[in-house]
């Protein structure tokens, strides 16, 4: 396994360990010398989100990275897929980087690394760096500086090809937007701006501490309906929830019912299908994803391909076999209709749903699905004194206790159990076709309290998220 990469890119605390001074210097040496690899003179364009770290970890990154010799063209306030959208767009950089912790909370915070294509680098790119950012780099004496460059307008070109891309005239729903005090908050504006719609705007005044408090899609995802009690006040029949680094969306309708990556991809595939776009058929999700999806999409003969966790494998299957559409329930959605789309884009996401609703005055959310019917499913966060890699094979009496559980529910479809790969964590799935949710979260329960005694991690939280309706479950 790679030192430093996770699931999704870099994640740490800030000031520790890898996001410490010396090692982002170190780091951005070792990006240099791959990506100088690539060609002779390098140029990357690098992004942040708001959170107040990022301008410093950028600063320590641009050293190591014009020392190695790479030119750095500093772009400023930007989401995710806006930096992926750019490097593409512009065809002027051979990657990027952007510097964000997603959905975290502000103390920490991450480094996404971006390839020539705009796509996150592969498994063997991680190792590359991985290998040289542990060994000998070239002394500083021996290397010729270059230069950074601010083109903070370049935002701009991604916010004109989504007003381009979506004409929403005949909208005649009154949306809210939540922006998690993230990356997306100006973008947004601007685009519903451009568009001639006025949103109400939730959490959209970033102060640097503020990104995810209390804020987001994964706020939104664990409460629902604080969120729907917000909007519903202003009158309003829909509410967009982003990340802080704007690549996750979730919506909420008016009654409070959350529409998590698994019901928005029912929503895409069965639009575009009807539009003859949908190519091979094929809809890629991950191995989370609900299994009442993968059998919703076959009677629409719809056919699904599973990949790993994460949305960079979504995004090699998408391009290996030519097809369109892939996303996680977590909200990353993938819809590659051209060869700047690439990534996950919440804000993309969410205006191509509300194009679908636009003109039709009696649909709903809900209609939108054609009668997706998930299977009862719970995600847990087991949240422990520190990060493990340990499987549950290596923790004690663990895979005995995961053995009961199979016995004790017949119809049990699936489970999960596994370190979390960015946080000290550990997540626990259960999903059976009929069993409810409130029995599969007390067993799910049962099995996190066993992993917090073997890990001696006793009064930690414990959250277990209702994935059929949103929402955590009380027990």
């Amino acid at each position: 396994m790679n030192q430093l990469f996770s699931a999704d890119g870099i994640r740490g605390r800030i000031d520790y360990g890898i996001l410490s001074s010396e090692s982002l210097e170190r780091l951005g040496m070792a990006l240099a010398i791959w990506w100088k690899d690539q060609g002779p003179s390098p140029t990357v364009l690098i992004g942040r989100d708001t959170r107040e770290s990022g301008e410093r970890i950028k600063q320590h990154l641009v050293k190591g990275l014009t020392r190695g010799g790479v030119k750095v063209v500093d772009g400023g306030i930007l989401t995710t897929p806006a930096i992926s959208f750019l490097i593409i767009h512009t065809g002027d950089f051979y990657g990027g980087i952007s510097i964000s912790g997603s959905h975290l909370p502000v103390i920490e915070n991450g480094i996404k690394v971006f390839d020539q294509s705009g796509i996150k680098i592969d498994d063997a790119a991680e190792s590359m760096i991985d290998g040289l950012f542990l060994g000998d780099l070239p002394k500083q004496s021996n290397l010729i500086q270059e230069s950074v460059t601010t083109a903070y307008h370049l935002v701009d070109l991604y916010v004109e090809e989504l007003i381009a891309e979506y004409k929403l005239p005949c909208l005649e729903k009154k949306i809210a937007i939540d922006c998690a005090n993230g990356a997306a908050s100006a973008i947004a504006e601007k685009v519903f701006s451009g568009l001639k719609i006025k949103p109400l705007s939730i959490n959209m005044s970033p102060n640097g501490a503020n990104i995810n408090r209390r804020a987001g899609s994964e706020y939104v995802r664990n409460l629902p309906r604080e969120f729907a009690n917000e909007f519903k006040r202003y009158g309003c029949e829909i509410g967009i929830a982003l990340d802080g680094d704007g690549d996750r969306v979730a919506l909420i309708d008016r009654d409070g019912r959350f529409y998590d990556g698994d019901m928005l991809l029912s929503m895409l595939a069965l639009d575009l299908k009807s539009h003859g776009k949908l190519n091979g058929d094929t809809v890629v999700i991950t191995q989370m994803s609900n299994s009442g999806l993968e059998q919703h999409l076959s009677n629409y003969s719809i056919r699904t391909k599973t990949v790993r966790n994460g949305d960079k494998y979504i995004t090699n299957a998408l391009l290996a076999e030519d097809l369109v559409l892939g996303g996680e329930q977590i909200g990353h959605i993938i819809i590659h209709t051209d060869k700047t789309r690439v990534t996950g884009d919440g804000l993309r996401t969410a205006l191509w749903v509300l194009s679908e609703l636009c003109g039709r005055p009696n649909t709903e959310l809900n209609d939108l699905m054609g009668g997706l019917r998930k299977w009862p499913q719970v995600h847990t966060s087991v949240y422990l004194n520190e990060r493990t890699g340990l499987l549950s094979s290596q923790i004690s009496g663990l895979s005995e206790l995961l053995e009961w559980v199979r016995e004790k529910i017949p119809d049990l479809s699936r489970i999960e159990c596994r370190p979390a790969s960015t946080e000290p964590s550990y997540r626990v799935m259960l999903e059976a076709r009929d069993t409810s949710v409130h029995i599969l979260a007390d067993f799910t329960k049962q099995v996190a309290s066993h992993v917090q005694k073997e890990l001696d991690s006793e009064g930690h939280p414990i959250e277990i998220l209702d994935c059929i309706n949103g929402g955590r479950v009380v027990l």
